[in-house]
């Protein structure tokens, strides 16, 4: 595997690819970038090319500024010499589409990419999409969002990780992938949370105070912009638009919809239960 992270048969883990990605060109397609980009990378950008491709995602927006500093991991599926999948992973359509054709061909030990997700550590700032729907690209992007974009009152001002890129291509759909993925992600940032989002340093915290390391410290939050379409699915792995805590109590409310792309979206939450990971 390139790049830094694991690799198992069927996972591959990319941790923050960091100036790693710095050649990556976002007017091409993954197959056209430079072998300088992770392979882990390529991988999860065949998959998510073409998912949100059917969707009618552009090109040009699909990887951004936050790819750099997340955390991808890719799931395979194995291709015997026949090209067709094992048992194990067999897709639920009697055909192969020429972008699988294509992954097929660039997949390293006959391994396959069929699903992707990233985790995105914090800090976030201001959701974009909520100034008039769609993002506006372009020269004064940028001073959209650092002039005219304010935080939601109702949002938290803790730290969260955000999971995102969620994609399985159409015919290995129904099989478990998404599941395994988020579970996957959401696993390891709760074993590792002492890496993926570092505590300040003995002296920034006991200048903090303890009031203030609420604000600086990850205490398990997790939040997915997601498709309406697919809010059961969260639903399924425990997000919810309204946070209730274990007293009964609305811990973050629901907050307004936004438009991506021209596709609607909510913002859903969940709190993990953290690994001591103290020695």
């Amino acid at each position: 595997m390139s790049g830094f992270g694991t690799a198992t048969e069927f996972v591959s883990r990319l941790d923050p690819p960091g100036t790693g990605l710095a050649g990556y060109d976002k007017t091409k397609s993954w197959k056209e970038q430079p072998s300088s980009i992770p392979q882990t990378f390529r991988d999860a950008l065949a998959v998510r090319e073409e998912v949100f491709g059917e969707q009618g995602v552009p090109l040009e927006v699909e990887v951004d500024e936050d790819d750099a500093r997340a955390y991808h991991w890719v799931t395979y599926a194995s291709v015997a010499q026949t090209t067709l999948p094992p048992p194990t992973i067999t897709p639920d359509k009697d055909w192969i589409s020429p972008a699988e054709e294509q992954r097929r061909s660039s997949a390293t030990a006959q391994r396959v990419p069929v699903g992707a997700i990233r985790l995105i550590p914090p800090p976030h700032g201001p959701n974009p999409y909520k100034l008039d729907g769609d993002l506006k690209t372009g020269a004064d992007e940028k001073s959209q969002t650092d002039e005219k974009i304010q935080p939601s009152k109702k949002h938290p001002m803790e730290p969260y990780i955000k999971l995102g890129r969620l994609s399985v291509i159409a015919p290995y759909r129904r099989l478990g992938l998404g599941t395994m993925l988020v579970n996957t992600a959401l696993d390891y940032a709760a074993n590792n949370h002492d890496i993926v989002t570092p505590a300040p340093s003995p002296t920034t915290m006991e200048a903090l105070g303890k009031e203030g390391q609420k604000y600086v410290i990850w205490q398990g939050l997790v939040m997915i912009h997601a498709q309406v379409d697919a809010e059961a699915h969260w639903v399924r792995h425990g997000f919810a638009e309204e946070l209730i805590d274990e007293e009964g109590a609305v811990e973050i409310p629901a907050e307004e919809h936004w438009t991506e792309e021209g596709i609607e979206h909510i913002a859903m939450w969940k709190r993990l239960k953290l690994a001591d990971t103290r020695l």
